[in-house]
């Protein structure tokens, strides 16, 4: 790889590091470009010539990240003993223990809760955020599907409300902390979330489609 490409992706990753620290601080709507292109030590057009906008540039930021989490689920999911619902469990668990002590990911969940204001103006950005979440949605109910053809959960569940089920749980979880951290110990209460949502995946009635009645 020639050195202007090498320098270019250096850039290019600079600019998304430096937009994750803005948008932390500021919150994505009052962050502007000119200040991420400073945080990154480059010049306003040099961000224009890796990003055309704020959208461009917080898509990439959001892909880049995606991708880590992505790879990080993936490695979670595939364990040896290819068991999708203890590996599931695993990969919930793990969730958690990155959400609190990376802090990258911390950063950016920070951001996808807390700091993506629901403007006119980061309308474009909030239809990103929709459009990922879509897809994580997506991957959580083939996982709850491969669990069912594993035999691991019931084959009545309603795999789409259940999974509406599981996110309610997650993303709740996740909100309390980071709106309020010091309120509780994650690493304490998580893994009690995770499994009492388990737990009610296997075993509450609620979530399975109704029978047939003879």
């Amino acid at each position: 790889m020639r050195k202007t490409k090498i320098e270019a992706l250096k850039t290019k990753e600079y600019l998304m590091m430096a937009a994750l620290e803005t948008f932390y601080k500021k919150g994505v709507a009052r962050a502007s470009l000119n200040e991420i292109a400073q945080a990154a030590g480059v010049t306003r057009g040099a961000l224009y010539w890796h990003f055309k906008n704020k959208e461009d540039l917080f898509d990439g930021l959001f892909q880049r990240i995606s991708d880590d989490i992505e790879s990080c689920l993936i490695q979670d999911l595939e364990k040896p003993d290819k068991n999708s619902w203890s590996n599931f469990r695993l990969s919930l668990l793990k969730f958690f223990e990155r959400l609190e002590n990376n802090n990258l990911h911390n950063k950016f969940y920070n951001i996808l809760f807390l700091k993506c204001e629901h403007t006119d103006q980061n309308e474009a950005i909030i239809s990103l955020v929709d459009k990922y979440r879509t897809l994580w949605n997506h991957k959580l109910n083939m996982i709850l599907a491969e669990c069912v053809e594993q035999h691991d959960l019931d084959e009545n569940l309603d795999i789409e409300f259940a999974t509406v089920f599981v996110k309610c749980n997650i993303d709740g979880l996740i909100q309390q902390w980071l709106s309020a951290p010091q309120n509780f110990e994650l690493n304490q209460v998580a893994p009690r979330i995770v499994d009492i949502t388990l737990d009610n995946l296997k075993n509450h009635p609620l979530l399975h489609r109704p029978t047939a009645k003879r």
